[in-house]
Protein backbone atom coordinates (compact mmCIF):
# COMPACT_ATOMS: atom_id res chain seq x y z
CA UNK A 1 0.00 0.00 0.00
CA UNK A 2 2.84 2.39 0.89
CA UNK A 3 4.59 1.55 -2.40
CA UNK A 4 1.37 2.23 -4.34
CA UNK A 5 0.97 5.67 -2.75
CA UNK A 6 4.60 6.57 -3.46
CA UNK A 7 4.23 5.47 -7.09
CA UNK A 8 1.05 7.53 -7.44
CA UNK A 9 2.81 10.62 -6.06
CA UNK A 10 5.73 10.10 -8.45
CA UNK A 11 3.38 9.82 -11.42
CA UNK A 12 1.57 13.01 -10.36
CA UNK A 13 4.84 14.93 -10.10
CA UNK A 14 6.00 13.63 -13.48
CA UNK A 15 2.73 14.60 -15.18
CA UNK A 16 2.87 18.04 -13.55
CA UNK A 17 6.43 18.56 -14.78
CA UNK A 18 5.67 17.43 -18.32
CA UNK A 19 2.57 19.59 -18.44
CA UNK A 20 4.60 22.65 -17.57
CA UNK A 21 2.64 23.43 -14.43
CA UNK A 22 5.56 22.92 -12.05
CA UNK A 23 6.78 26.35 -10.92
CA UNK A 24 9.58 27.48 -8.66
CA UNK A 25 9.78 30.63 -6.55
CA UNK A 26 12.37 33.21 -7.58
CA UNK A 27 13.54 35.10 -4.45
CA UNK A 28 15.10 37.91 -6.51
CA UNK A 29 12.02 38.57 -8.61
CA UNK A 30 9.82 38.32 -5.51
CA UNK A 31 11.97 40.99 -3.84
CA UNK A 32 11.81 43.23 -6.94
CA UNK A 33 8.03 42.83 -7.04
CA UNK A 34 7.78 43.81 -3.39
CA UNK A 35 9.93 46.90 -4.00
CA UNK A 36 7.79 47.97 -6.94
CA UNK A 37 4.62 47.57 -4.89
CA UNK A 38 6.04 49.74 -2.10
CA UNK A 39 7.20 52.32 -4.66
CA UNK A 40 3.74 52.43 -6.23
CA UNK A 41 2.07 52.85 -2.85
CA UNK A 42 4.30 55.81 -2.01
CA UNK A 43 3.93 57.46 -5.42
CA UNK A 44 0.15 57.19 -5.39
CA UNK A 45 -0.23 58.70 -1.93
CA UNK A 46 -0.77 62.40 -1.29
CA UNK A 47 2.07 63.12 1.10
CA UNK A 48 2.88 66.25 3.09
CA UNK A 49 6.31 67.66 2.29
CA UNK A 50 8.91 70.15 3.45
CA UNK A 51 11.80 71.57 1.44
CA UNK A 52 15.25 72.84 2.38
CA UNK A 53 17.37 74.95 0.04
CA UNK A 54 21.12 75.41 0.01
CA UNK A 55 22.61 78.09 -2.27
CA UNK A 56 25.70 79.74 -0.78
CA UNK A 57 27.14 82.85 -2.37
CA UNK A 58 30.69 81.49 -2.36
CA UNK A 59 29.97 78.14 -4.05
CA UNK A 60 28.66 77.35 -7.52
CA UNK A 61 27.05 74.13 -6.27
CA UNK A 62 23.50 74.45 -4.99
CA UNK A 63 20.69 72.08 -4.09
CA UNK A 64 17.24 71.50 -2.65
CA UNK A 65 16.01 68.60 -0.57
CA UNK A 66 12.35 67.72 -0.12
CA UNK A 67 11.16 65.23 2.50
CA UNK A 68 7.85 63.40 2.16
CA UNK A 69 6.20 61.77 5.18
CA UNK A 70 3.46 59.22 5.75
CA UNK A 71 2.02 58.85 9.27
CA UNK A 72 5.02 60.77 10.58
CA UNK A 73 7.58 58.51 8.88
CA UNK A 74 9.93 59.56 6.09
CA UNK A 75 9.07 57.55 2.96
CA UNK A 76 10.61 59.62 0.16
CA UNK A 77 13.24 62.30 -0.37
CA UNK A 78 13.96 64.27 -3.53
CA UNK A 79 17.44 65.76 -3.82
CA UNK A 80 17.97 68.18 -6.71
CA UNK A 81 21.39 69.73 -7.31
CA UNK A 82 23.44 71.57 -9.90
CA UNK A 83 26.93 72.94 -10.32
CA UNK A 84 25.84 76.29 -11.71
CA UNK A 85 27.17 75.37 -15.13
CA UNK A 86 26.99 72.26 -17.26
CA UNK A 87 25.77 69.58 -14.84
CA UNK A 88 22.68 68.84 -12.79
CA UNK A 89 20.91 65.92 -11.20
CA UNK A 90 17.80 64.70 -9.44
CA UNK A 91 17.82 61.77 -7.07
CA UNK A 92 14.73 60.21 -5.51
CA UNK A 93 15.20 58.03 -2.44
CA UNK A 94 12.44 55.74 -1.15
CA UNK A 95 12.29 54.41 2.41
CA UNK A 96 10.39 51.69 4.26
CA UNK A 97 10.74 51.20 8.01
CA UNK A 98 13.69 53.58 8.01
CA UNK A 99 15.63 51.74 5.27
CA UNK A 100 16.23 52.93 1.71
CA UNK A 101 14.86 50.29 -0.66
CA UNK A 102 14.91 52.08 -4.04
CA UNK A 103 16.68 55.00 -5.72
CA UNK A 104 15.95 56.66 -9.04
CA UNK A 105 18.86 58.85 -10.20
CA UNK A 106 18.41 61.19 -13.17
CA UNK A 107 21.66 62.96 -14.08
CA UNK A 108 22.87 64.94 -17.04
CA UNK A 109 25.17 67.56 -18.46
CA UNK A 110 25.49 69.52 -21.68
CA UNK A 111 28.34 70.41 -23.98
CA UNK A 112 28.89 72.18 -27.28
CA UNK A 113 28.79 70.04 -30.42
CA UNK A 114 31.09 72.29 -32.42
CA UNK A 115 28.29 73.03 -34.89
CA UNK A 116 26.24 76.20 -35.31
CA UNK A 117 22.45 76.38 -35.14
CA UNK A 118 20.47 78.13 -37.89
CA UNK A 119 20.45 81.31 -35.80
CA UNK A 120 24.25 81.27 -35.63
CA UNK A 121 24.43 80.31 -31.96
CA UNK A 122 26.59 77.37 -30.90
CA UNK A 123 24.68 74.07 -30.82
CA UNK A 124 24.63 72.10 -27.59
CA UNK A 125 23.84 68.48 -26.81
CA UNK A 126 22.36 67.10 -23.58
CA UNK A 127 23.96 63.88 -22.30
CA UNK A 128 21.44 62.04 -20.11
CA UNK A 129 21.81 59.20 -17.59
CA UNK A 130 19.16 57.37 -15.59
CA UNK A 131 19.79 54.70 -12.99
CA UNK A 132 17.43 52.58 -10.91
CA UNK A 133 18.85 50.83 -7.88
CA UNK A 134 16.95 48.20 -5.87
CA UNK A 135 18.06 47.42 -2.32
CA UNK A 136 17.09 44.73 0.16
CA UNK A 137 18.31 44.99 3.75
CA UNK A 138 20.98 47.47 2.66
CA UNK A 139 22.29 45.27 -0.17
CA UNK A 140 22.00 46.09 -3.86
CA UNK A 141 20.01 43.40 -5.67
CA UNK A 142 19.47 45.07 -9.06
CA UNK A 143 20.99 48.05 -10.87
CA UNK A 144 19.47 49.28 -14.14
CA UNK A 145 21.09 51.93 -16.34
CA UNK A 146 20.21 53.85 -19.48
CA UNK A 147 21.90 56.65 -21.39
CA UNK A 148 20.76 58.99 -24.15
CA UNK A 149 21.51 62.30 -25.80
CA UNK A 150 19.66 64.99 -27.69
CA UNK A 151 20.19 68.46 -29.14
CA UNK A 152 16.52 69.28 -28.47
CA UNK A 153 15.76 69.72 -24.74
CA UNK A 154 12.04 69.22 -25.37
CA UNK A 155 12.71 65.62 -26.47
CA UNK A 156 14.62 64.59 -23.35
CA UNK A 157 11.76 62.71 -21.67
CA UNK A 158 10.66 61.08 -24.92
CA UNK A 159 14.14 59.84 -25.76
CA UNK A 160 14.77 58.40 -22.30
CA UNK A 161 11.37 56.69 -22.23
CA UNK A 162 12.21 54.98 -25.52
CA UNK A 163 15.68 53.87 -24.37
CA UNK A 164 15.95 50.39 -22.88
CA UNK A 165 17.54 49.71 -19.51
CA UNK A 166 20.62 47.55 -19.25
CA UNK A 167 21.98 45.72 -16.22
CA UNK A 168 24.90 47.43 -14.55
CA UNK A 169 27.51 46.31 -12.04
CA UNK A 170 28.90 49.36 -10.25
CA UNK A 171 29.29 48.64 -6.51
CA UNK A 172 31.12 51.93 -5.91
CA UNK A 173 28.28 54.04 -7.31
CA UNK A 174 25.71 51.94 -5.46
CA UNK A 175 27.53 52.53 -2.17
CA UNK A 176 27.74 56.26 -2.85
CA UNK A 177 24.06 56.56 -3.71
CA UNK A 178 23.02 54.58 -0.64
CA UNK A 179 25.17 56.85 1.54
CA UNK A 180 23.52 59.92 0.00
CA UNK A 181 20.10 58.40 0.67
CA UNK A 182 21.01 57.95 4.33
CA UNK A 183 22.42 61.48 4.60
CA UNK A 184 19.29 62.86 2.93
CA UNK A 185 17.12 61.06 5.48
CA UNK A 186 19.13 62.54 8.36
CA UNK A 187 19.29 66.11 7.01
CA UNK A 188 17.59 68.69 9.21
CA UNK A 189 19.34 71.89 8.13
CA UNK A 190 20.19 73.45 4.73
CA UNK A 191 23.90 73.14 5.56
CA UNK A 192 23.43 69.36 5.61
CA UNK A 193 22.84 69.43 1.84
CA UNK A 194 26.52 70.10 1.14
CA UNK A 195 27.49 66.89 2.90
CA UNK A 196 25.10 64.95 0.65
CA UNK A 197 26.98 66.26 -2.37
CA UNK A 198 30.50 66.06 -0.97
CA UNK A 199 30.08 63.18 1.45
CA UNK A 200 30.53 63.26 5.25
Amino acid sequence: MRFKLARTALVAITVSFIGGSLTFADPLEDAIKDIREKYKKIEEAKLPSETMKWHPEDDIVSGTLTHYHSDGNLVKAHFSFGDGGHGEGDEYYYYWNGECFFVFADHGYWKFTGRAKPDGQGETVDILFQQRLYFKEGQLIRHLYKEGETTDPELRDQIMAATENSDRDDPEFAAQILLRARLAAQATDPEDLKSIIDGP
